[in-house]
């Protein structure tokens, strides 16, 4: 069974000053280049050999992968590609601003934002959901490694949680991956661990 290694990016600038970023960008700090060396270091102790490779389009998950390409030369040749259905859930006129203004939870804003331009929670569901399952048919049996964001990727857990083999109230620090098996037939993925590797 194909695996999904499910990641987020590592500490940047706007989780250090605790400032909402959404689909903005901060770059990583010295600690969130480090937090992606931990993980890559993971990947090569646990001798992952994904066939694919894909990321947000937004810096900071760009970055991420380049850093586990980097300390993983096997990857180098892989096929990698930005995906647009990876990138952080939208926070309308909030993003920017200090996460102490924030009217409701970021990792699960449901569709309070969307009055002020954020996503909806269907629409953002829709997108991860769609974009890894073509991802991982996409690998043609092979796994898949993705770098994604915060609460992208927790409303992608949630979605699955009925599918889940593992403890699913774990926090989502930078640079955590989520283990799935993938289901083709069914289109579902089943959380097999969380791990904080830079913790």
């Amino acid at each position: 069974m194909a695996t999904l290694y499910l990641m987020r990016h590592g500490q940047t600038e706007f989780n250090l000053k605790k400032l909402v970023q959404g689909h903005c960008d901060a770059p990583l700090t010295p600690l969130g280049i480090e937090q992606a060396r931990r993980a890559a270091a993971w990947y090569r102790e646990h001798d992952v050999q994904p066939a694919r490779l894909a990321s947000s389009p937004l810096g900071r998950a760009r970055r991420t992968l380049d850093i586990v390409i980097e300390e993983n030369p096997g990857f180098e040749a892989l096929p990698r590609t930005d995906e647009d259905g990876l990138i952080e859930r939208c926070y309308g006129t909030y993003e920017g601003r200090p996460m102490s203004e924030f009217p409701v939870s970021p990792w699960m804003p449901g569709d309070a934002l969307v009055s002020v331009g954020g996503d909806s929670e269907a629409s953002a569901r829709e997108r991860v959901v769609g974009t890894l399952c073509r991802l991982m048919g996409e690998a043609a049996g092979g796994d898949v490694l993705a770098v994604a964001h915060g609460a992208i990727i927790n409303l992608f857990k949630l979605t699955m949680a009925p599918h889940a083999r593992c403890e699913q109230d774990v926090t989502l620090s930078n640079c955590c991956i989520l283990t799935f098996d993938y289901n083709s037939a069914a289109k579902t993925f089943a959380n097999t661990q969380i791990i904080n590797v830079a913790d």
